[in-house]
């Protein structure tokens, strides 16, 4: 996500001219030098390797949730799509991973021709397509203007290094196409296409809690259409659940029931990788035994969204969207880390805010630290949670230049 620059030359830092700064032959020395273009590079491919290993050595039959997907895919336009047990029991009878279907019924549609396949093939397939879908995310974010001149390579590049995507799509998770819907939602608002706009961000009510941030954005902005739009879209979400269903016009009431069910399994098992702040305060409340943590990370979610919503109607139109999405994660009731993959609007706006100010040399740091914690997420089985809440907590702060990220003054010689 780095454009190409002088690399002897401190970006950001003015002198004067006799300053052996800006002499083109004097090289950058000391720990500064790490982080020349050049080799900032270099770094960023490493960070793709690192990210993708835990992919080594790891059948496809093990990729968890494709196993909740193909398993959906083939109960579907049966009501037994909803219900836990029967989830399980195909899937123990297939030999496959017990992993519960507990998204809405409707998103077992687009898995019924992939479970035609068999489990392997599946789930191969699965992984091209998140695959494509988080470079073209990568790619339309690009194609916005006015966010600096990265090359659109570095883009692709930077969401590969992305330990959270990473984990997605090796986990067989689908948040590489919630990235792009809410990239899209981006792209359309900026570009007025209000109609777009709402489909993309009336989809995401594949996760409501993904879907509900940019919904509340389309009405800060007062894109009415847009808004109308995506209402209709989750409408459209429980006709897709009736089909699923085979006609079951209560399951909704069925869904919530076997989320309400697995809900305590899966912290049980996966709390380690809550991010959210109610969900990170859950699990500290597991590891610690001191209640409350929970509402009070809601509080705190609450008060920083206060503090952004301003910010989301005057912003420009990417930017915005990077916000809301970081918002979103950090109030979610539900987020693990691969939900993360929605922070690299954030990180893109960032980085090219770095790339206008010539890539100040505290810039080039917070983005660095990102991705080095981004990295440490497996580390999270053993310690009983991850690093990544920071992530989440400083987007927002990041995109409002506030705090530790508020932009450093040049300096200049007497």
């Amino acid at each position: 996500m780095l454009g190409r620059r002088d690399e002897r030359h401190t970006p950001g830092v003015t002198t004067g001219p006799d300053s052996p700064a800006t002499d083109p032959s004097t090289p950058i020395r000391g720990w500064r030098a790490l982080w020349t273009p050049s080799r900032a590079r270099l770094w960023l491919i490493a960070a793709v390797v690192a990210a993708w290993l835990p992919a080594l050595g790891m059948p496809l039959r093990d990729w968890l949730d494709v196993s909740a997907f193909y398993a959906a895919g083939s109960l579907a336009f049966t009501s037994e799509v909803t219900e836990l047990a029967a989830i399980t029991a195909f899937q123990d009878e297939a030999g496959l991973p017990i992993t519960p279907f507990v998204y809405p019924a409707g998103m077992a549609l687009p898995y019924a021709p992939l479970s035609a396949l068999p489990y392997g093939l599946a789930a191969a397939v699965h992984l091209l397509l998140m695959l494509a879908a988080l470079a073209a995310a990568a790619l339309l974010w690009a194609l916005l203007g006015g966010l600096g001149p990265i090359s659109r390579r570095w883009y692709v590049v930077g969401a590969l290094a992305w330990g959270p995507a990473a984990a997605g799509v090796i986990s067989g998770q689908n948040t590489s196409v919630a990235l792009l819907l809410v990239v899209t939602v981006a792209w359309a608002l900026a570009r007025n296409h209000q109609v777009l706009a709402g489909i993309a961000a009336g989809l995401l009510a594949y996760k409501p809690q993904l879907g509900v941030p940019m919904m509340g954005l389309l009405l800060l902005r007062t894109r009415w259409v847009a808004l109308v739009v995506s209402v209709a879209m989750f409408g459209l979400h429980y006709v897709a659940g009736v089909l699923a269903t085979g006609g079951a016009f209560d399951w909704p009431a069925a869904w919530l029931h076997t989320v309400g069910e697995y809900q305590e399994a899966d912290f049980v098992a996966n709390g380690w990788q809550s991010i959210s702040l109610p969900s990170f305060g859950r699990q500290l409340e597991i590891l610690t035994g001191v209640p409350g943590l929970v509402y009070l990370g809601f509080i705190i979610a609450a008060a920083v969204l206060l503090l952004c919503l301003r910010a989301m109607r005057r912003l420009p139109a990417p930017e915005a969207v990077a916000l809301a999405a970081a918002c979103g994660l950090l109030i979610s009731p539900h987020a693990w880390v691969y939900d993360a993959t929605l922070l690299l609007p954030a990180l893109a706006v960032m980085a090219a805010r770095a790339q206008r100010r010539g890539w100040p040399w505290q810039d080039r740091w917070w983005i660095a630290l990102a991705y080095i914690i981004a990295l440490t997420w497996p580390l999270g089985g053993g310690l009983g949670f991850t690093l990544v809440p920071i992530l989440v907590v400083a987007a927002p702060f990041a995109l409002l230049e506030r705090g530790p990220f508020k932009p450093a003054a040049p300096r200049t010689e007497p």
